[in-house]
């Protein structure tokens, strides 16, 4: 089964605040939210098991994402703060009731490729080595990124989740297609990339995958900006259609601007493919929307009030 959901607190949510998201979503019909921790974390235990047992009450799968403060491949500083943050998400995360985070790794910079992805193979089994000692148990994803300049292609992904133990991939669709220019965009091009996930990492790595989705923008260096998924020319019904064929069941993020209107258009597709119809609405209607972020961001919230 596909859960879907929202990148951060719905628009359309009485506040910013996590525990509204998630009440939102479950009028909204949806069945996911991903906590938007990119601007840092602000949260402590209390606010955490309180939207565990929200998430719970509501049957709202949780996932999130880490500050984008990270860069496995900077100097031996700033990977020692990057990997304090993504320990802080892991530990967070779980807290929450998450099943999964992701993160963006890192950038090349000026380092060689291969010693690169060393040291982002290094930090991520410190993080995972970590992580399990404190008996934290989330999912720990990489995101496929949508610039070259950036560590983590698609082989990238599946290489760290083959060879580091606790590592699975976060992939985002919308970043392969913006990343390579447009190549992946139809129906062969998704279902191969699933077959290449079964067979480096097994069927159950597609029974539980943590999957973006966006209209998006891309030029000569790769991603520019998101877009409605209405105004871009990414072909997400074929990836819809490619994920229904492989069976393929977890959590679908849409970070497009108008964030619970595609997330909604996204899963109505998706069940009209499964044979089922999309949950209906329920609550009082729809809110007024509170302000949006400007076209081409991610139309992220905090995720959590400060405590």
């Amino acid at each position: 089964m596909l859960r879907f959901g929202t990148s951060g607190v719905p628009l359309t949510s009485r506040t910013p605040t996590t525990e509204d998201g998630i009440r939102r979503a479950r009028e909204l019909g949806l069945d996911a939210l991903e906590m938007s921790w990119v601007n840092g974390i602000r949260m402590g235990p209390e606010s955490a098991a309180r939207i565990a047992a929200l998430a719970r009450e509501h049957d709202i799968a949780l996932t999130a994402h880490a500050p984008y403060y990270v860069n496995l491949c900077g100097d031996d500083a700033v990977r020692a703060r990057s990997i304090r943050r993504l320990m802080q998400a892991g530990e967070l995360a779980q807290l929450c009731g998450a099943g999964s985070f992701c993160f963006h790794a890192g950038f090349f910079g000026q380092l060689d490729p291969d010693e690169a992805r060393r040291l982002v193979v290094q930090g991520l089994s410190e993080i995972t080595d970590r992580l399990r000692e404190r008996g934290v148990a989330v999912d720990v994803r990489p995101e496929l990124t949508g610039k070259p300049t950036q560590v983590g292609s698609f082989e990238d992904l599946l290489d760290w989740s083959a060879g580091v133990p606790g590592i699975r991939p976060c992939i985002d669709f919308s970043h392969q297609y913006a990343r390579l220019q447009g190549a992946v965009n139809d129906f062969e091009s998704f279902r191969a990339m699933l077959h290449a996930v079964r067979s480096r990492l097994g069927t159950g790595a597609l029974e539980r995958l943590h999957i973006h989705i966006a209209g998006i923008e891309f030029g000569p260096k790769g991603e520019r900006r998101h877009l409605p998924l209405a105004e871009s020319r990414f072909r997400y019904r074929e990836l819809l259609r490619a994920l229904n064929d492989e069976r393929v069941s977890g959590w679908v993020v849409c970070e497009s601007p108008l964030m619970e209107d595609d997330a909604l258009r996204l899963q109505r597709f998706a069940r009209r493919l499964a044979g089922g119809a999309a949950p209906r609405r329920t609550g009082a209607g729809r809110a007024a929307p509170r302000k949006r972020a400007p076209s081409g961001t991610r139309g992220d919230r905090q995720a959590a009030p400060v405590s």
